[in-house]
């Protein structure tokens, strides 16, 4: 299956699916930024953009595909050529973050996780640094323009989310229940890699795995999974921003993964295992949660 049809299908659940509003259309305003809705007519995955509207050689964007957060830098000087390159961010008296960026268009895409989303809430310029060089920019206000993106493409704010203390469903020990715009997924933490589980508008199983130091443009990835001790399976997968996108349409593979209790992936940029359990559980919890939610969301 083609990266842009799994992609696709995974919309369905993970973002609220879009009408029709007019590209580039000034949704918001937050002091220093521009917020803008961006989403094409037709397109499945909401998009939004918020620019810093400072002087100084980079643009600065934070950029909502969904519920995918990205910190785009452009400048005339950096590389035109698509491709994905180690960086490092930081500001004054903090560790820099390592991190992957893509690399597009003279622009630096960073996917903007917890950790990055810290980094970017505490005082001081913000500094990139690439291939050795620093580039060091002062923004104002990052949390109000992070929570006018997410608005803007259907997603709860930070201050929303935190304001829900008890999850919005149950799932097992050991797992995090996410509540999506227009559907429901589990994360189960791992020690190199994190789990999830979720389902697409036609109750297929979308298996996800995800790392902070990855960030991949929207492509293909041939891909190897062994569940415990069964043989592996050699399967084609969608990598996108930090996670990699599996569907599994047959049910043997889904009866095996619902009782499995390690999970041993192959990747071309390398091999990761993580513990699981009650895989089954949390994708019961999962497809309940998503199913009464769309009985909710007015079509």
């Amino acid at each position: 299956m083609k990266s842009v049809g799994l992609i696709s299908a995974l919309a369905t659940v993970l973002v609220v699916l879009c009408g029709v509003p007019p590209a580039c259309a000034v949704t918001n305003s937050v002091t220093g930024w521009t917020v803008e809705n961006i989403t094409e007519r037709g397109q499945a995955v909401k998009a939004c953009v918020a620019t810093w509207n400072g002087d100084g050689p980079l643009q600065v964007t934070i950029e909502a595909l969904g519920a995918l957060l990205t910190l785009d830098v452009s400048s005339p000087t950096f590389d035109q050529e698509k491709h994905e390159e180690i960086v490092f961010l930081g500001k004054t008296g903090i560790s820099k973050l390592r991190r992957a960026a893509r690399v597009a268009d003279r622009t630096y895409g960073i996917t903007i996780d917890d950790e990055v989303d810290e980094l970017l809430e505490k005082a001081g310029p913000l500094v990139l640094t690439i291939k050795g060089t620093d580039y060091s920019f002062s923004l104002a206000n990052i949390p109000s323009a992070i929570d006018a993106v997410r608005h803007c493409v259907g997603e709860p704010s930070k201050t929303e989310l935190a304001a829900k203390h008890d999850p919005s469903f149950s799932v097992p020990n050991g797992w995090e229940s996410v509540e999506l715009a227009s559907g429901c997924a589990a994360r189960f933490k791992g020690d190199e890699i994190d789990t999830w589980v979720t389902i697409n508008n036609k109750d297929q199983v979308l298996l996800m795995v995800g790392r902070k130091v990855w960030n991949f443009l929207g492509q293909d990835i041939n891909l190897t999974l062994q569940i415990d001790t069964l043989p592996p399976l050699s399967l084609g997968g969608s990598k996108l921003n930090n996670l990699v996108l599996l569907l599994l349409p047959d049910d043997r593979d889904v009866a095996a993964l619902r009782k499995a209790s390690t999970l041993r992936w192959h990747f071309p940029m390398g091999d990761y295992s993580t513990k699981v359990h009650d895989v089954g559980s949390a994708l019961d919890a999962v497809t309940a949660c998503t199913k009464e939610k769309r009985l909710s969301t007015p079509q």
